[in-house]
């Protein structure tokens, strides 16, 4: 069976090492079944919900936005969506008291799957259609999002087999970079830190801020008004983006606490509601503001572009230019990383850049060609 790969995704290595790859990969993809960490709950694949007759007005919501995702992502450089085959959309749980949605516990995309677990929003305890507008905006949202995270650029190497068994490592993902023993390029920020200068956090903020984005875009188009008062109301906020910091701390207030928990009824959806707020899309967008405060839609979009085709000359050379020479490694660089790589010397590191990687074989598995040297050590 034939090796099922992501639009940007490529293999490196020797020919035999990049066939290893290639079963490794098949065997994992072949039939992927995401749903079975969530054993609780009822799924159903995209394809098959969207293919359905009667179409609710949470799916024709979603079927329209998708659309505008789909112009969107070709402007950035993806021009195919995450297929809804790839797709598992959990419409029920046996927990009586699970509440489902972009925050539910152990939701989104899996790489090595290439697959994507997405739950209906509100109570789970029976099985319901997509009947509401924003349970139809909570799918579209993580949808958007999880496109992003299929598209981005993708490096996979052999790593030495420990037992006799092969391993794969990822060592390039978007932007950010990683030894085979998974250091990588940029180090954590600082607890409680307003911004970011995490690669890991910068993609994650800008695959969630232009997900978010398209849901603006579609709730508008429609004509949905914000709802009343209420955890509907919160949820409509933070799909469309417009979830304030006042709306976070009302939120703590009403949990009684800033911690997290792990559970997945509605208090523990609307705690980490706010907790991804707080340290994903407000870091974000202060990390624009820190450095395109006049220009923020274009940095993004620069972010975005270069996550996707896995180049980044033209996000290098925006940098250096606004912020002074070697400007990336300046921001992001985590002076550990240099021994790490040099250590693992089969690591790609960001003194390469990849070839564009497109659904051509050839292309998928040619050499690394050299970056901007702004980024060279």
């Amino acid at each position: 069976m034939p090796l099922q790969l992501a639009p940007n995704e490529r293999l490196t290595g020797t020919p035999e090492q990049r066939q290893q790859l290639k079963q490794q990969l098949t065997a994992i993809r072949t039939a992927p079944a995401p749903a079975d960490a969530h054993p609780q709950l009822s799924c159903i694949q995209l394809s098959t919900l969207i293919g359905e007759q009667t179409v609710t007005p949470g799916i024709e919501l979603f079927l329209a936005g998708a659309k505008i995702a789909q112009r969107r992502y070709k402007q950035l450089g993806l021009t195919h969506l995450l297929p809804p085959e790839r797709v598992w959309i959990g419409t029920a749980s046996r927990d009586a008291s699970a509440f489902g949605g972009y925050h539910y516990p152990g939701q989104g995309y899996r790489h090595w799957q290439m697959a994507a677990i997405i739950t209906r929003y509100g109570q789970l305890k029976d099985r319901q259609p997509f009947s509401s507008p924003l349970a139809g905006l909570d799918l579209l949202r993580a949808y958007a999002h999880d496109c992003l995270h299929y598209g981005s650029y993708r490096v996979y190497q052999c790593q030495p087999a420990v037992a006799c068994q092969p391993r794969i490592a990822r060592t390039r993902y978007g932007i950010n970079f990683r030894t085979p023993d998974g250091r990588t390029y940029s180090a954590p920020d600082e607890p409680g830190s307003a911004t970011t200068r995490n690669l890991g956090i910068v993609m994650e903020g800008a695959t969630d801020k232009e997900a978010r984005s398209i849901t603006s875009q579609t709730a508008e188009q429609a004509g949905m008004l914000e709802p009343s008062p209420g955890p509907d109301r919160f949820e409509y906020r933070d799909a469309t983006g417009s979830l304030a910091p006042a709306d976070c701390r009302l939120l703590e207030d009403l949990s009684g606490s800033g911690t997290c928990p792990a559970t997945a009824d509605l208090a523990g959806f609307l705690a980490r509601m706010t907790r991804y707020q707080r340290h994903v899309g407000s870091r974000y967008e202060t990390f624009l503001s820190d450095f395109s405060p006049g220009a923020p839609d274009e940095f993004h979009a620069l972010i975005l572009t270069a996550m996707i085709t896995g180049s980044l000359r033209h996000l290098c050379q925006w940098l250096s230019h606004h912020h002074g020479p070697a400007a990336f490694s300046q921001i992001f660089k985590n002076p550990s990383f240099n021994r790490a790589a040099r250590n693992s010397r089969a690591a790609e590191t960001p003194e390469t850049e990849p070839a564009f990687a497109t659904h051509d074989a050839t292309r998928l598995h040619s050499p690394p060609q050299p970056v901007c040297k702004e980024l060279e050590p």
